[in-house]
C-alpha cells in the first residue's frame, strides 16, 4: 500500500511540475508569437494602405487643376467606387479627406449597382452606383433580398442552382447613389465547372417576376436607365457592426487631426481579447509638408481602418503547438515519473539490502568474535594451560575466518563501485575450471561428490575476474550437492554451464539469489558460505557484459552465463 502510494506520489508530482513548465512556456511562447503576428499584421496592412493610396492618388491626380483642386467632385466619387470594393472585400473601411478635412468619399455597406450608362454601335458603357437599402426597402424586404444576395447552393452538376441574380429593371441615379424602380430575381444555373468542382459559369432567363416596385416620382429630371444588377457591397462574412465601428473611426475628423499631430501614421489598439483594430493614415502621394508654424499640410489625406483576428490566424498554428508540445511533455513525463520511480525502488531496495548486509555482517562476525573471545579469556585466566597452543590456533583460524569475510565485502564493495581495474587477456575456460576443481577436491572426496569437466573456449577477460566467478559458482553448487552427488562443468563456443544435483531452488527466490546474503535455510552448508558469492559474481558477469543466469532442471539446478 505504501508502495503504490510512494509511486503515486512520484507520478502527481512529476506531472504537475512539467505541466506548469508547460504552461509556463507555452504561455510565453504564444504572447511571442502574437507579438509577432502583430508586427506581420502591421506590415501587411500598411503595404496594403500603400498600394492602395497609390491608385486613389492616381485617381484623384486625373481629376486635379493645377492648383489641387477636384474638377469634378461627382465624377471622382462614381471612379473611386471600384477601389471602394477592394476596400470593403478585405473588411477595410476607409475614407478620402481634402487638405482642409472636408470629407471627400468613404466607404459604406450599401449595394453596389453596376448598369449601362450609355452604348456606342455595339458596345455598351457601364458605370457605378450605390443603393442605400434602408432608404428604400423595409426591413423585411432588406432581410428577403439578402438572402438571394448572399444564397449560395451547393451545384453538383451542369443544371443545379447556383445562386440568383438580383435584376434592376429601370433606376434612377442621383450622382452615384441609384434609385430602384423595379426589381426581378433571376434563378442561376452552374453552366460550366473547373478542376477543383467550383462553378465558374452560370446563366439564367428572366421570368419577369417583378418582386419590387418602386412608386418614386422623378421629379428632378434624373437620368433613367433600364438594366443593371445589384452586388453587395460587404461580404457577409464581415460582421456590419464591426464596419460600422471602423467606417465612424475613419470618419473621425479629430482622430486624423490628432494622429497627423502625433506623426503616428499607423496606430493599433485592442478591441477584444486577440482581436486588433489598425488605423493609419496616408497623405496625397505619400508625402507631407511642413508649414512655418510647424504644422502639417497635404492636400489630400486617405484613412483607413481594419480589425484583425489575431486569434483566428494564429488558430491553427497554436492548436498544433500546443497540442504536440503537450503530447511531448506527457510523453517526457511520463518517461520522466517511471524512472523516477524506478531509482526510488532501487534505492529504496539498496537501502534495505544495506540494511540486511549490515545484519548479516554482524551475524557471521558474531560467531568468530565469541570464539576468539572465549579462548582469550581462557588464554588470561590460564585455564587449561595444556591448551594454550590449541587456543592459539583456533584463534588464528577464526581471524582468518573474519578477514576472509571483510576481504570478500570489500571485493563486492569495489565491483559494485566500478573501482576494479579490468585487465583483459586470453583465458582458457577449461584450464581455469580445472584450477578450481583442484582447489575444492579434497572437499569433494570427503563428501563422495564426482566432478567431470567436458570442452573447451577461450575468451577475452580478466582472469583474475573470472577465476572468482568460476570459484563463487563451484563453492556454490559444493554447498548444495548432498553426499555422493554429482557436479558437471560444460564448455561449448559460447556458454559455461555448471550442474550440480540436489534440492531445486524455489521458485520464489530464484531471482533473489544473486543479492547479497541470501542464504537459503536449504543451503546452509557444509562450506559455511557467507552469501556473497552469487552478488560478486553477478557484478563480475555485469562488468564484463556477459549474460547469465540459474534455472532449476529435474534432479538439480544449473548456473550458466553466456560468453559468445
Amino acid at each position: 500500500m505504501l508502495k503504490d502510494q510512494t509511486k503515486k506520489s512520484i507520478y502527481m508530482r512529476t506531472f504537475a511540475a512539467f505541466l506548469l513548465t508547460y504552461l509556463v512556456l507555452m504561455l510565453s511562447f504564444s504572447i511571442f508569437l502574437v507579438e509577432q503576428e502583430k508586427k506581420k499584421v502591421a506590415s501587411e496592412f500598411g503595404q496594403f494602405a500603400l498600394m492602395a493610396n497609390q491608385n486613389i492618388d492616381k485617381l484623384i491626380s486625373d481629376y486635379n487643376d493645377s492648383d489641387k483642386q477636384i474638377i469634378d467632385n461627382p465624377a471622382l466619387r462614381q471612379e473611386l467606387i471600384k477601389p471602394s470594393l477592394v476596400f470593403t472585400g478585405t473588411g477595410t473601411e476607409f475614407a478620402l479627406y481634402s487638405g482642409d478635412f472636408e470629407l471627400l468619399f468613404n466607404t459604406n455597406d450599401y449595394w453596389l449597382c453596376n448598369y449601362t450608362e450609355y452604348s456606342e454601335g455595339n458596345k455598351n458603357y457601364s458605370a457605378e452606383g450605390y443603393i442605400n437599402p434602408q432608404k428604400w426597402f423595409s426591413a423585411e424586404e432588406v432581410s428577403e433580398l439578402e438572402s438571394y444576395l448572399y444564397a449560395e447552393p451547393q451545384a453538383k452538376e451542369v443544371g443545379d442552382l447556383s445562386g440568383y441574380s438580383l435584376s434592376l429593371e429601370g433606376l434612377w441615379v442621383d450622382n452615384e447613389m441609384v434609385i430602384p424602380h423595379k426589381i426581378e430575381v433571376v434563378p442561376m444555373y452552374a453552366s460550366r465547372f473547373d478542376e477543383n468542382g467550383q462553378v465558374n459559369s452560370s446563366s439564367g432567363t428572366h421570368t419577369g417576376e417583378i418582386i419590387y416596385l418602386n412608386d418614386y416620382k422623378n421629379d428632378r429630371d434624373l437620368p433613367y436607365f433600364k438594366h443593371s444588377s445589384i452586388q453587395p457591397s460587404i461580404h457577409p462574412y464581415f460582421d456590419r457592426a464591426t464596419q460600422a465601428q471602423l467606417r465612424e473611426k475613419v470618419l473621425d475628423k479629430e482622430k486624423l487631426l490628432s494622429a497627423i499631430e502625433q506623426k503616428t501614421i499607423l496606430s493599433n489598439e485592442r478591441v477584444s481579447f486577440l482581436s486588433y483594430r489598425y488605423y493609419q493614415i496616408m497623405p496625397y502621394l505619400n508625402t507631407i509638408n511642413l508649414l512655418e508654424d510647424n504644422s502639417y499640410y497635404r492636400d489630400y489625406w486617405t484613412v483607413m481602418a481594419r480589425d484583425v483576428d489575431l486569434g483566428a490566424r494564429l488558430f491553427i498554428s497554436l492548436i498544433y503547438v500546443w497540442s504536440s508540445c503537450l503530447l511531448i511533455f506527457i510523453i517526457v513525463a511520463l518517461i520522466l515519473a517511471r524512472q523516477t520511480n524506478k531509482t526510488y525502488q532501487v534505492r529504496e531496495r539498496l537501502e534495505i539490502q544495506r540494511n540486511e548486509l549490515t545484519d548479516a555482517l554482524a551475524h557471521d562476525l558474531k560467531t568468530p568474535l565469541s570464539i576468539i573471545s572465549g579462548y582469550a579469556q581462557n588464554l588470561i585466566e590460564n585455564i587449561h594451560t595444556e591448551k594454550r597452543e590449541h587456543y592459539a590456533a583456533n584463534i588464528l583460524t577464526n581471524v582468518g575466518r573474519m578477514d576472509k569475510i571483510i576481504q570478500t565485502m570489500l571485493n563486492l564493495s569495489r565491483l559494485e563501485s566500478d573501482g576494479w581495474q579490468i585487465n583483459f587477456a586470453d583465458i582458457s575456460l577449461n584450464e581455469a575450471s580445472s584450477e578450481i576443481i583442484s582447489r575444492y577436491q579434497y572437499i569433494c572426496d570427503e563428501n563422495s561428490v564426482s566432478v567431470d569437466l567436458a570442452g573447451e573456449a577461450l575468451i577475452k577477460a580478466d582472469v583474475v575476474l573470472i577465476e572468482m566467478v568460476l570459484d563463487n559458482f563451484f563453492v556454490n553448487a559444493l554447498e548444495h550437492t548432498p553426499v555422493g552427488g554429482i557436479i558437471s562443468i560444460n564448455i561449448s563456443d559460447d556458454t559455461l554451464v555448471l550442474y550440480n544435483s540436489g534440492s531445486n531452488i524455489p521458485e520464489k527466490y530464484i531471482n533473489e539469489i544473486w543479492e547479497p546474503y541470501i542464504k537459503l535455510d536449504l543451503a546452509r552448508s557444509k562450506t559455511k558460505g557467507n552469501g556473497l558469492g552469487l552478488a560478486i559474481a553477478r557484478r563480475i558477469l555485469e562488468l564484463q557484459g556477459f549474460t547469465y543466469g540459474v534455472r532449476n532442471v529435474a534432479e538439480g539446478v544449473i548456473f550458466w552465463f553466456k560468453f559468445g
